[in-house]
């Protein structure tokens, strides 16, 4: 049966790049609206290990790097000097301040002529960033985005960070009385789950270790990848055979990579005879996740993800 074998390289860091090998030979795939995942092989362990120690930066000029830090920061009522060029929605608060650039590789002029004090950005472009403002005199903060409890640290450190304290624990408050609600939807019952990430030219399977993955995990779906997980990668390659032995109860399709043709690879895919002959597929049981809400990596919204997915993982017919 046709395999299919990918090896992470650089998964969508803005350029959202993906190579696989074997039968299905993969190309580069991009798309500027997607933020950092992971800078990890297989075999790398996932950026958290990587954040440093946070300075001292209220009262300070304070840029954001990334779509995500600019809501977190928003969230918290933090002024900035300048946010990050997207084609996505920002905050109100900054509509009018000066664009930097990508996340992953931002534009350093821009960012010098607004003369900040902090640089906030993805622990997943750590070293690219590091890399670039070497020298600059910017103090710089990594947050880690890889999982569902990655947004209640952040929030905590940059509140503590910013004299943000009381705001950061009424946000942090809100959200766990609204986690509480939603987990209300548990039952015993525990699906088994099939999360696949897709891009117009490939596709591979999120574990527990991806941001989607710790949704599923948080809302006791048994996510199957977790059995293949052999380090603590985010994404890794499949063979047709091992899924079809596992044989999910819900498959779950994320993309970020051109997200309508993304869409129609997938559907042009699951046409094929193997996968109509799976339970999930059967079933009508294959979902495809709101981008609005299902990043690759932990956002604001990760409330309403929440919700979403327990709706999918509990209340499906």
């Amino acid at each position: 049966m046709k395999k299919f074998n990918f090896i992470i390289g650089l998964i969508l860091i803005m350029s959202l790049l993906l190579v696989g090998c074997g039968s299905n030979k993969m190309e580069e795939a991009s798309d500027e609206n997607t933020e950092a995942v992971s800078g990890a092989s297989e075999e790398k362990e996932t950026a958290s290990e990587d954040v440093t120690e946070v300075p001292e930066v209220e009262g300070k000029r304070i840029v954001a790097g990334t779509v995500a830090a600019t809501e977190l920061l928003d969230a918290l009522e933090v002024d900035l000097v300048g946010v990050p060029t997207s084609s996505k929605a920002l905050p109100e608060r900054y509509k009018d301040l000066p664009r930097i650039g990508n996340p992953m590789k931002p534009d350093l002029e821009a960012v010098v002529s607004v003369e900040p004090d902090i640089y906030i950005s993805d622990a997943n472009v750590k070293e690219t960033i590091e890399e670039m403002f070497k020298g600059q005199g910017i103090e710089l903060i990594f947050l880690t985005n890889n999982s569902y409890e990655d947004v209640f640290k952040n929030i905590e450190m940059l509140g503590e960070a910013l004299g943000k304290t009381e705001k950061a624990n009424e946000l942090i408050k809100e959200m766990r009385d609204r986690e509480a609600e939603i987990l209300t939807k548990v039952k015993d019952d525990k699906p088994e789950v099939l999360i696949i990430f897709g891009t117009p030219e490939s596709f591979m399977i999120a574990t527990q270790y991806s941001y989607t993955g710790s949704l599923v995990e948080k809302l006791g779906g048994v996510n199957i990848a977790s059995s293949l997980a052999q380090s603590p990668a985010p994404y890794i390659s499949f063979s047709l055979e091992t899924v079809a032995e596992l044989n999910p109860d819900i498959i779950l399709r994320l993309t970020h990579a051109n997200p309508e043709e993304s869409k129609k690879a997938f559907d042009a895919e699951f046409s094929k005879g193997f996968w109509v002959n799976l339970d999930a597929v059967k079933s009508g049981n294959v979902y495809d996740l709101d981008p609005t809400y299902f990043g690759v990596t932990a956002n604001m919204q990760v409330m309403k993800a929440l919700e979403e997915m327990a709706k999918i993982l509990y209340e499906k017919e």
